[in-house]
């Protein structure tokens, strides 16, 4: 397990541009070193950047970002579906030549449920392993586990005014408390930040 997914601690940071055809978000620890980036694999024009970038639009239909260490090394595939209500987490595979393929075996999965306050955290066989439930201002998700235990918390964290209204810089906390977490649960603890930037917020992504 690489340090991504052991920090007790996480920043879930997108880099500050004005006009962004590809979506990024960067893993740094407690003390701000970067373990991972999470990177779209399919570039946008630029004119769908900017039709996303107006006021009320979000961005329509699916979306994939690869997860790489710091060494480039592939660790998970994260596949938003087209109704943005799915997302599947699942581990990279690759070819004989060693190419990345874009998909690859099934870890879980995180489903919005009855509103975008509340998500479960599912594993690959379809069960439920926690549960994401956010306050009425979308700023603050608790993560319980089975037996009801918070076990996590990501909050939304203000980047500054103009960074809020005029960038895609978007950050979150994740704290993942000292239990033991099976490897899916921890897994996709990690993502959800970027799950619920997506669902949430991705409209300003290419502002």
């Amino acid at each position: 397990m690489t340090d991504l997914f052991s920090s007790p601690a996480l920043r879930v940071e997108q880099p500050r541009k004005m006009l962004a055809t590809r979506t990024q978000y960067d893993f740094y620890d407690g003390s701000g070193t970067l373990l991972a980036v999470a990177t779209e694999t399919t570039e946008r024009s630029r004119r769908k950047a900017v039709r996303a970038a107006l006021p009320g639009n979000v961005l329509a239909g699916p979306q994939t970002l690869l997860l790489r260490d710091t060494a480039e090394t592939p660790l998970l595939i994260i596949e938003k579906h087209d109704n943005r209500r799915l997302t599947t987490v699942r581990r990279p595979m690759a070819d004989a030549e060693g190419d990345d393929l874009f998909e690859g075996e099934l870890l879980g999965a995180i489903r919005a449920e009855r509103t975008t306050r509340h998500y479960s955290l599912l594993n690959a066989e379809d069960a439920r392993i926690g549960e994401v439930t956010g306050d009425l201002g979308l700023r603050k998700f608790s993560v319980t586990d089975t037996e009801n235990r918070h076990v996590a918390q990501i909050n939304k964290k203000w980047a500054g005014l103009r960074a809020e209204m005029l960038t895609n810089a978007d950050r979150y906390s994740v704290d993942i408390g000292t239990k033991r977490l099976s490897e899916a649960l921890r897994s996709l603890i990690v993502v959800t930040a970027v799950v619920l930037d997506l669902t949430l917020h991705e409209s300003k992504d290419v502002v």
